[in-house]
């Protein structure tokens, strides 16, 4: 038994070195030290690459820069009372109309989201394409809101930028869904297009909420990268 185990351990071992050291060929995105592509398809090593952007800006800026989500760098704004950001951006692209401030890894996720997440569930329940996700913001100085709306005692992601609240979507043709109007109607196209959107940005949001959590979600889907995970 032990000596299977060590045998375990030492091929372990040289493949993690051989793929560290380049000498061992896989493709990038089945590389986990291959920096993370959003252009790649997401697969068991993305949440690994997500959370090292976490600890690397410099790593994050380069992955944000060639997604294709239009942005700019912000510099931090200092933590106050649990309030402000690090390494954030500011977004400023036509699909996520208007602009507004992220944290760099949940902008990659956002990224991630809507290349592999919900533009799927868009063709596949509403046959086409959205061209705008309408949202309420990201970035606000408050705590967590409870079930009735109001506020707890803990702060919100959205305290530091690592949080994005969508509202609604708007495709290709004019069509517009919300998730306020729409998700109660279950069984429509529209409904199954919002519950397949909220379940496309789990793999890459660690808390991804919407009304089913609570009724203070009733009109939209919180997204954020905080240490807190929950798909409902």
């Amino acid at each position: 038994m032990r000596t299977l185990l060590a045998l375990t351990i030492a091929i372990a071992a040289l493949c993690t070195w051989l793929l560290h050291s380049g000498r061992l060929a896989v493709p990038p995105e089945w590389n986990p030290w291959a920096p993370l592509s959003v252009h790649h398809p997401p697969n068991l090593l993305t949440r690994h690459k997500l959370l090292r952007l976490e600890q690397d800006a410099p790593q994050c800026q380069a992955v944000l820069d060639r997604a294709g989500l239009k942005h700019t760098t912000l510099p931090d704004n200092d933590l106050r009372d649990g309030c402000g950001w690090r390494d954030a951006v500011r977004v400023d692209d036509a699909r996520f109309h208007p602009a507004f401030t992220l944290t760099c890894p949940a902008a990659v996720s956002l990224a991630l989201w809507e290349r592999h997440g919900l533009q799927a569930a868009a063709s596949t329940h509403l046959g086409g394409r959205v061209i705008q996700v309408e949202h309420v913001g990201s970035y606000a100085c408050r705590n967590v809101r409870g079930d009735t709306g109001g506020e707890g005692s803990r702060r919100s992601q959205h305290a530091t930028a690592n949080a994005f609240d969508v509202i609604g979507f708007r495709l290709a043709d004019g069509r517009r869904v919300s998730v306020l109007d729409h998700w109660p109607r279950e069984g429509t196209r529209e409904a199954r297009f919002l519950r397949d959107a909220r379940n496309g940005a789990c793999p890459f949001f660690s808390a991804t909420l919407s009304p089913d959590y609570n009724a203070a979600h009733r009109d939209h889907l919180h997204l954020d990268r905080g240490s807190f995970r929950m798909c409902r």
